[in-house]
């Protein structure tokens, strides 16, 4: 017969609150999800919404300055060249200082690191190839990430601070919700908005031109 740990959960969360009253006099529990002041049934079905979920949220930057992904051009069409010529990534950033990036990296799907002296001014863009001579003396800082590439069918792409701490990631794809005409057919996959959750397939769109628009402002920028 096939059996099932949920009913435990829900007393373990009730026995977990009764050993912190116990012991502070006062209840504050972590398991307390819903906001009426009492560890129950509710708070067990939002765990249970999520259960198995990935979670990819972002945590606090701690202190670092916010800088965004902009634009992933992960598959190039043939007819621009070959993904080792012409992948590549753009960063953006929003304030009104530079940003010295020197030592923060790109992890998960890509491993590289910022050398020293990697400065982004404010409001500017900056881009990361798979191959920087395609992309060198247009204007705008751009760095060769060396080995491995951009997924075609889309992954995880960390943007980390020297101490590890992730100032944005971003999860893309080409099925479900997300555009797929950046997968070969030539436009890159340009993010839409700078406020709202980056792994939100509706915060991204092709870009209108082929090749995209590496340090330069989105085609379709709506912010």
């Amino acid at each position: 017969m096939r059996s099932s740990s949920f009913p435990l959960l829900l007393p373990a969360l009730f026995c977990a609150s009764i050993v912190h009253a116990q012991s502070t006099g006062s209840v504050g529990c972590a398991t307390e999800l819903d906001g009426d002041g009492v560890v129950g049934m509710s708070d067990l079905l939002i765990v249970l919404a999520d259960f198995g979920s990935t979670c990819v949220s972002d945590p606090p930057t701690a202190g670092w300055p916010t800088v965004h992904f902009t634009e992933f051009h992960y598959n190039p069409a043939t007819a621009q060249g070959t993904d080792s010529e012409f992948e590549f990534l753009e960063l953006y950033n929003p304030g009104d200082q530079p940003v010295d990036l020197s030592g923060w990296s790109l992890s998960e799907g890509l491993s590289f690191t910022f050398p020293e002296g990697t400065v982004l001014a404010s409001a500017d863009y900056l881009v990361v190839a798979s191959s920087a001579v395609s992309y060198a003396g247009l204007g705008y800082p751009v760095y060769d990430w060396g080995s491995g590439g951009l997924h075609n069918s889309g992954e995880l792409i960390a943007l980390r601070a020297p101490d590890g701490v992730v100032i944005e990631s971003v999860l893309y794809s080409d099925t479900g919700d997300w555009d797929s005409a950046p997968d070969g057919q030539g436009p890159s996959l340009e993010r839409l908005f700078l406020t709202g959750d980056p792994h939100d397939a509706a915060q991204w769109s092709a870009s209108i031109g082929t090749g995209g628009t590496p340090g330069a402002t989105n085609s379709l920028w709506l912010d």
